[in-house]
């Protein structure tokens, strides 16, 4: 059951961008109850008032869904904004997938109703720096990040940061891709990019081997023919053999241009194939570190 908390953050502080204090209502929907968040708030912020209210629902769903999510929740950020008489809605996620958390952070203008600046955050193993996490992200839309709180983050998570490692990267795509095509772009999760290159690989790998068996076959054909032409003396039995050897000069003359041209292809579709793999290949979700809002960001008035 997900622990939905709501507090109202009357701020006393004075942000650089606005000749008045701004005030919050921050929406925190965690599919886990995180043990001690309103307090740590409260401690972190001790210049803030805040007001719990558990009974409120979750009122935003998933805004990728819509093509212009920045817009879609406009009425209603506007009647919150009257209801709770705030200038901002501060919404705040929290989902375990596995061994991964994923953290969401949306701010939204209540005078607009439009969002003015968003986080989303993939890690690994982060339980235990959630409740800092939060604070971070809260003391960036309040320009208050304390140098504490990054150094605490960093210390969970980059420990060891020379030993990080990736379950899939872009060079392991490349190289299975150069092995088999397609193999690298299923390794990535592409699996209509994958079957694709596999299909077009194939059937040029199938069609080189087909004029190259045809030349060999021409080739061979045409010095048979000529030792038979050479050992006759008889003139229709001269005649035959000549004309088979001139067909099977020209038609090996022929399979010889045709396969040549297509194992370039195939090389040059192969290479490709395995460049394709690395540029698209599996990478990092997010970049771990999120920049606070800029003063340029924040309405002026």
């Amino acid at each position: 059951m997900k622990s939905v908390s709501l507090f109202i953050a009357l701020l006393s502080c004075h942000l650089a961008a606005f000749e008045q204090n701004a005030t919050y209502l921050v929406l925190n929907h965690f599919d886990k109850p995180l043990v001690g968040i309103n307090e740590s708030l409260i401690n972190n912020f001790s210049n803030s008032t805040f007001n719990f209210d558990s009974s409120v629902d979750a009122l935003f769903g998933d805004i990728d869904k819509y093509n212009n999510p920045a817009s879609s929740y406009m009425n209603d950020i506007k009647d919150l904004g009257d209801t709770y008489n705030v200038n901002f809605i501060l919404l705040n996620r929290i989902e375990h997938r596995g061994d991964r958390v994923m953290i969401e952070g949306l701010l939204f203008n209540t005078r607009s109703g439009g969002l003015i600046h968003r986080r989303k955050i993939n890690l690994k193993n982060y339980d235990n720096g959630l409740v800092n996490e939060l604070s971070l992200w809260v003391a960036s839309t309040m320009n208050q990040i304390q140098k504490q709180w990054e150094n605490e983050r960093e210390a969970l998570m980059f420990l060891d940061s020379e030993d990080i490692t990736y379950d899939k990267t872009p060079m392991g795509a490349a190289l299975r891709s150069l092995v088999v095509p397609g193999w690298g772009q299923a390794y990535s999760g592409n699996s209509l990019s994958a079957g694709l290159w596999a299909t077009i690989q194939l059937s040029l790998s199938v069609a080189f081997i087909s004029s190259y068996n045809n030349y060999d076959s021409s080739a061979k054909s045409f010095l048979e023919n000529v030792k038979l032409y050479d050992a006759t003396d008889d003139e229709k039995e001269v005649e035959m053999y000549r004309t088979s050897a001139e067909k099977d000069w020209n038609d090996h003359v022929g399979y010889s241009k045709l396969a040549i041209a297509l194992a370039g292809t195939t090389l040059t579709g192969w290479v490709s194939n395995s460049i394709h793999a690395w540029v698209f290949g599996p990478r990092p979700f997010t970049n771990i570190y999120q920049k606070g809002i800029s003063q340029s960001t924040y309405p002026k008035g």
